[in-house]
C-alpha cells in the first residue's frame, strides 16, 4: 500500500454515524456485523466498528473519537411485550453484537433475568411472535410501534452511572497508515459536528423524522467524543462482556 491511495473507510449507515463521515468520499455503507470481516481480512483499513468487536479482538482504534450516549440514546431500545420480570425469550439483533450484549448485561446482571436469547432479522419491522422481547438498533428504533420498551442508554446509565460506547473508528494493530488514519477522521468529526442542524435537515425526511427531533437526538442523546467518563464506561462494559460468551 502506497500513501497515494485513499484510505478505504467502512461505516454503518444509521443517523448518529453521518458527522463522523461529513465530508469523506466513497464510504462503505454496511450493516456493523458486516463491517467486522471486511476489515479484519484487510479489505478496508478503517471501520466504525461495535465496541464489543474492538475489545474483543483487540484492534486498535481512533483515541477521542467515538458514537456515544451520555443516557437516553431513543436508537438502542428492547421492546417488550411482557412486563420485563417475565421476559423468558429474547430476540438478538444479528448486525449488532455490542447492542446484544449489553441487553444481556442488563437483563441479567440489573433484573436478575436468564432469558434464551434468538437472532432476528434486522430487515423485517419489529416482530415479537414467539419471544417477550426484541433487540433494535439504529434508524429501525424510530418507528413507533405501539410496543413498550426499554432505552437501553438510559437502563445502563442507571446501573453503571455510566455513559455507554457503542461504536469505536477501528483499525489492524500496527497499521503502517495509522497517523494518517486518526488525522482523516478527526477532520470528518470537526466538520461533521458544527453541521449537525444541516445535517438533521438532509437526513431528517429520509427516516420521517422532525428537522428537531433529528437534531436534538444528534446534540443531546448521541455525543461524539472518546473522554475520561466514555472510557471508564467502555471498560466497565468490557469487564462484564468478558464473563460472556
Amino acid at each position: 500500500m502506497t500513501p497515494s491511495m485513499k484510505l478505504r473507510i467502512g461505516c454503518v449507515p444509521y443517523l448518529n454515524a453521518k458527522p463522523l463521515i461529513e465530508g469523506l468520499p466513497d464510504v462503505l455503507l454496511l450493516p456493523p456485523a458486516d463491517l467486522v470481516g471486511r476489515l479484519v481480512s484487510g479489505k478496508l483499513d478503517v471501520a466504525l466498528l461495535p465496541a464489543i468487536e474492538v475489545l474483543r479482538r483487540g484492534l486498535a482504534h481512533v483515541a477521542d473519537v467515538a458514537i456515544a450516549s451520555p443516557g437516553r440514546t431513543e436508537s438502542v431500545r428492547l421492546y417488550h411485550r411482557v412486563p420485563v420480570a417475565e421476559i423468558r425469550r429474547v430476540a438478538l439483533d444479528r448486525n449488532s453484537r455490542t447492542t446484544n450484549m449489553l441487553a444481556r448485561i442488563l437483563l441479567e446482571e440489573r433484573y436478575g433475568l436468564r432469558p434464551r436469547y434468538v437472532k432476528r432479522d434486522p430487515s423485517r419491522r419489529l416482530a415479537l411472535d414467539g419471544v417477550d422481547a426484541a433487540v433494535t438498533i439504529g434508524d429501525t428504533s424510530f418507528r413507533r410501534e405501539g410496543v413498550p420498551f426499554l432505552d437501553l442508554g438510559s437502563e445502563w446509565r442507571d446501573f453503571s452511572g455510566r455513559p455507554f460506547v457503542f461504536a469505536l473508528w477501528a483499525y489492524r494493530p500496527g497499521h503502517p497508515r495509522a497517523r494518517e488514519i486518526a488525522r482523516v477522521l478527526r477532520a470528518a468529526k470537526a466538520r461533521g459536528v458544527p453541521r449537525i442542524a444541516e445535517i438533521a435537515r438532509r437526513e431528517s425526511g429520509r427516516l420521517g423524522l422532525s428537522t428537531s427531533y433529528a437534531k436534538r437526538y444528534l446534540t443531546e442523546w448521541i455525543t461524539f467524543d472518546l473522554g475520561p467518563a466514555e472510557r471508564a464506561g467502555l471498560r466497565k462494559f468490557g469487564s462484564y462482556a468478558r464473563r460472556r460468551p
